[in-house]
C-alpha cells in the first residue's frame, strides 16, 4: 500500500454493526487504538494532548445492534456521515436474515455507494455468503485456540503483517469453497485439538473482493492473545483512504451520535452529585495473632443472633464482616414484577414495609441512585465501611423481561448494614454510622439507617468492642459433619444428553461455550441453627476468601457460601479502578495428608496436576473465551482495559484453579460497572445474549442465587462482589448445590459429569450423591 502522508492525515469514522457477539467492544477498543496512534501521529505539531487524541479516537466510532434500525434509516440517516464499516463476530449463520440484521443490506449496498467494510468472524462468513461462496460447518471446529496464519497477500489488508503470526479463532462455521469475485488472502497453519487429538487445520482465514472494498477476517484480531490487531485495523482504515478520498470531517455529528447504543447508555446512567449522607464511627482492635477471629466474633457476639450476616475470608487472605440486618433497612426486588420494595426486620419472621416502588426504570440505575445517597464523608478504615450487603440472582440478567419468573421470586436482596464488625488479618474494626444529611427522594433511609447522633453511635462502638474482645478468647468448637443425601435435578443421563446437545449447536455456529449447570438437592432440618452448623463444616473443609453466611429471618432461607471467585472489586479515587478474577478451569485436589512420610508423594501428585491443568488445551481455551469476554464487557465501560495475568493457578483445599487478573479504570458508578458485566461471563459462556437464551432451554429451571453475584457496596466508593459457586442455599428445611461447568467443542460429556461431582465434593464434602 502506498505511505502515508498528509493527504491521508485524517482518520476514518466508523460504523460498528453489533451481531450481539460477547466481543465487540474488543473491536471497538482496538479500533479506538489505531485511532489515538493516527491521531497522535497526526497532532498538528506532534504534541496533542493525551486528552485531546482520546477524544478524537472516541468520536469517530458508532455502534448499533444488527436490529435496531430498518435498513432505510441506516442507509439514509447513518452511512452518509461514516467513512467505512465493521460488522462483528455473533452467533448464527450468515444465511439466516435474524442472526445478520442490516449488515447484509450494507454489504450489498457496497456495490452501489463503495462504503468499505470489514467483515469479523460472522461478518466474514456475511461477505463470503453474500458474494457466492459457500459457508458450512468446519470439519474441525475451533473455539479459544490459537493458529499461526499464512499471509498469502500481505498488498492490503495484511500489509506490514509477517506470515505466521498467531491469531484466535473462535468458529464453527467455515468458507468450504470460494466464488469467483473473491479472493483468499490467508489461511490458517499448523494444528488444533479436536476429538482428543492434534489435527492440521488449512480454513480460509481472509478474504477480499476482486472489485469492491470488501474484506473480511475469520479469526479475531480483537482476542487478547491475537497478534497484529492494531496494524490490520490500521491497514483498513488506509485502505479505507485510498477508496473514499480525503476525508475532511474529523467527527460524527452528534445527533448520529445520539442512535448509538454507548449514547443511550450515558443516558440511562445520568448521575446528579449528592452530598455525603454519613459520618463515620471507628475503633481499631488489635487480634495479637488470634486465629479465624471472624469465626470466634460470629459465636461470641452473633450467638443468639436472629438475621445474622457474616462475609467471611475463611482462608484468611482478606476481610470478615460481621453484622445483622435485624432492624436493618432490606431492598427486594423481583424481575417479574419489576417491584422494589423496602422493609424492616422487626422479629424472626416479622418486618414493617418502609417503601414500595413499580419501576419504569432498570433496577440497576435505581441501586445506584441508593448507593449514591448513602456515601460516608472520607475517613479511615478497612475495605468496607458500612454499607450495602446482598445478592443479585442469576435472573437479573433479564431485569423487566422475564417471564418465566414467578412474582414471588426475589432476584435482588441488599441490607443496609449502619453498624458492624470487619475482621482483618491483624486487626479488626467496630464501626457505625451516624446521620448528617437527607433528601427527599431517599427519606426512608432516615427510618432505619444510622443513629442520629455521634454519642449514640460512639456508645454503641464502646460496647460492642468489649464484645469483640471477649470473643478473641472464645474456643470455637468443630463443627459435627452434616451427612445429607443430595440428589440431581437432572440425573447422570440427562445431563450427559443435554451436554450432547449443547455441543451440537456450539458445532451450528450457536455458540462458543455453553455453561450449563445442574442443582443437587436434599433434606436438612428447618430452622437457622441447622444451617449454621452446615455452614460452619463447609468453612472447615472448603476455606475460600469469599465465603459468606447470610440468614433471612422473614422466609426462614439462608446462603452458605464458599466461593473462591471474585467477579468484580472496584475502588474508587478520581475514577473508578476495577479488578475481575474469572475462573474457568478446575482440577480435583486431594487433601494435604497428616503423615510426614505421605507427603512427598502427594506434593508430587498435587504438582502433577496443576501443571495438567496449566498445560491442557481445552481448559486454556474456555479460560481464554471468558477473558475475552470480560475485557468486552468492561470496554463497555472503560477505555483502559488490561490483563495483568493471564492463565496462573491458585489452589484451594480442594480444587485447583486456573485464574486471569483483568483490569480497568472507569468513570462509571459502582453499580453500574457490576450491571455492564452482569451476569458473571464464567457461569454463561459466550456470546451471553444467544447463550443464555440456550441456557434456559436446556436447564428448564431458576438458577436463583446460584450464578448471580454476592458482596458489598461500601459507603466509601469501594465495592467487591463474588460469583455465587460452591454455595448451598436452604430454605424449608430442603438444601440445595448448584453446580455445573463450561462446555466446548472439546468437552468429554463424562469428564464433565465428574467435573460436577468433583464441585459438588468441593461444596459439601459430607454429602452423598448418587
Amino acid at each position: 500500500m502506498p505511505g502515508t502522508n498528509e493527504a491521508w492525515g485524517w482518520h476514518p469514522r466508523t460504523l460498528v454493526v453489533d451481531n450481539y457477539d460477547s466481543y465487540t467492544y474488543n473491536l471497538v477498543a482496538l479500533l479506538t487504538d489505531a485511532a489515538r496512534a493516527h491521531y497522535s501521529s497526526f497532532g498538528g505539531s506532534g504534541e496533542a494532548s493525551i486528552e485531546e487524541t482520546e477524544r478524537r479516537a472516541q468520536e469517530h466510532i458508532i455502534v448499533i445492534r444488527n436490529d435496531e434500525y430498518s435498513w432505510e434509516t441506516v442507509r439514509d440517516s447513518i452511512l452518509p456521515h461514516v467513512d467505512n464499516v465493521v460488522i462483528s463476530p455473533g452467533p448464527g449463520t450468515p444465511a439466516r436474515r435474524e442472526d445478520v440484521g442490516v449488515g447484509r443490506d450494507i454489504i450489498a449496498h457496497t456495490q452501489r455507494d463503495g462504503h468499505p467494510v470489514l467483515g469479523v468472524c460472522l461478518g466474514h462468513q456475511m461477505i463470503a455468503h453474500e458474494y457466492g461462496a459457500k459457508v458450512d460447518q468446519s470439519v474441525v471446529p475451533v473455539h479459544g485456540q490459537t493458529s499461526s496464519i499464512d499471509v498469502l497477500d500481505d498488498s492490503c489488508l495484511f500489509h506490514g503483517i509477517p506470515s505466521g503470526f498467531c491469531a484466535v479463532r473462535y468458529h464453527s462455521l467455515t468458507v468450504t469453497h470460494m466464488s469467483s469475485s473473491l479472493r483468499v488472502l490467508a489461511r490458517a497453519a499448523g494444528t488444533v485439538e479436536h476429538a482428543g487429538r492434534m489435527v492440521a487445520s488449512t480454513d480460509i482465514m481472509g478474504i477480499r473482493h476482486n472489485t469492491l472494498p470488501l474484506w473480511g477476517v475469520q479469526f479475531h484480531p480483537e482476542s487478547v492473545c491475537s497478534e497484529h490487531g492494531v496494524r490490520l485495523l490500521a491497514n483498513f482504515a488506509q485502505l479505507t483512504r485510498m477508496a473514499v478520498g480525503r476525508l475532511h470531517v474529523l467527527r460524527i455529528p452528534p445527533h448520529v451520535q445520539s442512535m448509538s447504543v454507548q449514547a443511550r447508555d450515558q443516558h440511562v446512567w445520568e448521575r446528579t452529585p449528592t452530598e455525603p449522607r454519613f459520618s463515620l464511627v471507628a475503633r481499631r482492635v488489635e487480634l495479637h495473632g488470634v486465629v479465624d477471629a471472624g469465626a470466634r466474633v460470629f459465636a461470641h457476639v452473633h450467638s443468639s443472633d436472629w438475621a445474622p450476616v457474616w462475609l467471611d475470608g475463611s482462608d484468611n487472605s482478606g476481610m470478615s464482616v460481621l453484622a445483622s440486618s435485624a432492624h436493618a433497612a432490606t431492598v427486594r426486588y423481583s424481575v417479574h414484577s419489576q417491584q422494589v420494595r423496602v422493609v424492616r426486620a422487626t422479629g424472626p419472621g416479622t418486618e414493617d414495609t418502609l417503601y414500595v416502588q413499580t419501576l419504569s426504570e432498570p433496577f440497576w440505575t435505581w441501586m445506584q441512585r441508593t448507593v449514591d445517597a448513602t456515601r460516608c464523608v472520607d475517613s479511615v478504615g478497612p475495605a468496607f465501611r458500612c454499607g450495602w450487603i446482598g445478592h443479585f440472582a442469576y435472573e437479573m440478567k433479564d431485569d423487566g423481561s422475564d417471564d418465566r419468573e414467578s412474582e414471588s421470586a426475589v432476584d435482588a436482596q441488599l441490607t443496609f448494614v449502619d453498624r458492624c464488625v470487619v475482621v482483618e488479618p491483624d486487626c479488626a474494626w467496630v464501626l457505625a454510622l451516624v446521620r448528617r444529611a437527607a433528601d427527599v427522594e431517599h427519606e426512608w433511609l432516615d427510618q432505619a439507617c444510622g443513629f442520629a447522633s455521634t454519642a449514640e453511635a460512639e456508645a454503641w462502638v464502646h460496647g460492642q468492642t468489649q464484645r469483640v474482645r471477649e470473643a478473641l478468647d472464645v474456643d470455637v468448637p468443630d463443627p459435627e459433619p452434616l451427612h445429607v443425601q443430595m440428589r440431581p435435578l437432572m440425573d447422570r443421563a440427562t445431563y450427559l444428553d443435554a451436554i450432547r446437545t449443547a455441543q451440537q449447536l456450539i458445532a451450528q455456529g450457536e455458540s462458543y461455550e455453553i455453561c450449563l449447570t445442574n442443582e443437587f438437592q436434599g433434606l436438612i432440618a428447618p430452622g437457622q441453627m441447622s444451617a449454621r452448623q452446615a455452614y460452619l463444616r463447609m468453612r472447615q473443609n472448603n476455606p475460600a476468601p469469599f465465603g459468606a453466611f447470610i440468614w433471612d429471618s422473614s422466609n426462614q432461607s439462608g446462603i452458605l457460601s464458599c466461593s473462591p471467585e471474585r467477579f468484580q472489586r472496584t475502588r474508587v479515587d478520581s475514577e473508578t479502578e476495577i479488578e475481575m478474577k474469572p475462573i474457568k478451569g478446575t482440577s480435583r485436589r486431594e487433601p494435604r495428608p497428616f503423615l510426614s512420610n505421605e507427603y512427598d508423594e502427594w506434593r508430587e501428585e498435587d504438582e502433577r496436576r496443576k501443571q495438567e491443568l496449566l498445560s491442557s488445551v481445552k481448559e486454556r481455551a474456555e479460560n481464554l473465551m471468558i477473558v475475552d469476554l470480560i475485557r468486552h464487557d468492561l470496554n463497555t465501560i472503560s477505555h483502559s482495559v488490561r490483563v495483568e495475568r493471564l492463565m496462573h493457578i491458585e489452589s484451594f483445599a480442594r480444587v485447583h484453579q486456573m485464574v486471569t487478573t483483568v483490569r480497568a479504570r472507569s468513570c462509571a458508578g459502582v453499580v453500574e460497572c457490576l450491571a455492564h458485566c452482569f451476569p458473571p461471563g464464567s457461569m454463561t459462556g459466550a456470546p451471553k445474549t444467544r447463550t443464555t437464551q440456550i441456557i434456559s432451554q436446556l436447564e428448564n429451571r431458576r438458577r436463583g442465587v446460584y450464578s448471580g453475584v454476592l458482596g458489598y457496596f461500601s459507603t466509601h466508593g469501594r465495592s467487591d462482589w463474588a460469583v455465587v459457586i460452591r454455595t448451598a442455599v436452604v430454605a424449608d428445611g430442603r438444601m440445595s448445590v448448584g453446580t455445573g461447568g463450561a462446555l466446548t467443542i472439546l468437552s468429554e460429556p463424562k469428564a464433565e459429569w465428574a467435573e460436577v461431582e468433583t464441585k459438588l465434593h468441593a461444596t459439601m464434602a459430607d454429602s452423598v450423591s448418587p
